[in-house]
């Protein structure tokens, strides 16, 4: 498994708790357990906080989001990873 694929599914995991489709960042934020002040880590490593990721690659355009597997893309294609 590459790196980007072992991130979608650890990001994925992390979005259990969003009840999908979802039709805006609030949505998101309402299944996550710190909402847009949590944080995405990488191997124990903070790397960014929810809300200033969302609000950098996600605009209203973008939804509805059908699935945690889209959302992730969506912000891992924007992003360049």
């Amino acid at each position: 498994m590459g790196m980007r694929e072992e991130l979608i599914t650890h990001w994925t995991g992390a979005l259990a708790g969003v009840s999908f489709p979802v039709t805006s960042k609030e949505a998101v934020y309402a299944g996550l357990p710190k909402g847009s002040d949590g944080n995405m880590t990488v191997g124990g490593l903070v790397v960014c906080n929810v809300g200033e990721l969302f609000e950098k690659f996600l605009s209203p355009s973008d939804f509805p989001i059908n699935s945690a597997e889209d959302l992730v893309s969506l912000i891992f294609d924007r992003a360049g990873i």
